[in-house]
């Protein structure tokens, strides 16, 4: 965050990032799942810079736990902490389905339910409806941006790096991870245009080992 800072990024909301395509120096930093550390950790960074960020809540279960696909168990956000950090103007909150499970193994009806439930916890909670979405895993069936766009989201972000351009398919953006994993010089790779030439070596990687 001091890099992007020093560097004079402009940030945005993920519900910005459609009309900003193109925008140079312009990032988007999205936190998936909703774990109390964003609040913890993350928020006083954020605040310290004034930094933008969105959240992507697991919605079924505020201020309970979750246990992700390595099998480890986190808390998560409480409404308390979300409406502290809702209210500092720096962080949106959108839905990252109500209970995490993957759309590509889900009829149209249980996308809905997950849709739906989502983004109605979401207006209580913030006073607005979700209209940004990020499939859980990144996984999708052919018919979610269908339903998506039924019940009013505008976009929504798989896990596939990136740019976002004005060309892109706005309920299948591009993302670009960064987690422990990621070193420093990868960073800074990540938030460069030369993203474009890591998604392209990595796609051609996936593709042949798949």
């Amino acid at each position: 965050m001091q890099y992007i800072h020093d560097r004079g990024f402009t940030t945005i909301f993920a519900s910005e990032i459609v009309p900003a395509a193109n925008a140079k120096n312009t990032v988007c930093i999205t936190f998936d799942d909703g774990y109390a550390d964003v609040f913890t950790n993350a928020f006083p960074v954020l605040k310290k810079h004034r930094i933008k960020a969105t959240v992507f809540l697991i919605t079924n279960e505020l201020g309970g736990s979750y246990t992700n696909s390595e099998g480890l168990t986190f808390p998560l956000l409480t409404r308390g902490q979300i409406a502290e950090m809702r209210g500092s103007g720096i962080i949106e909150f959108m839905s990252h389905g109500h209970t995490h499970r993957k759309f590509s193994g889900m009829t149209d009806g249980e996308q809905e339910e997950e849709i739906v439930a989502s983004r109605d916890i979401i207006h209580e909670l913030t006073g607005r409806r979700a209209d940004v979405f990020a499939y859980p895993r990144g996984k999708r069936t052919a018919t979610s941006a269908t339903l998506l766009a039924k019940h009013g989201y505008t976009m929504a972000f798989g896990v596939r790096p990136g740019l976002v351009r004005k060309t892109s398919d706005p309920y299948l953006l591009p993302r670009n991870a960064v987690d422990r994993q990621v070193t420093f010089p990868e960073f800074k790779l990540k938030a460069s245009n030369r993203i474009q030439w890591y998604a392209l070596v990595t796609s051609l990687w996936r593709d042949k080992h798949i």
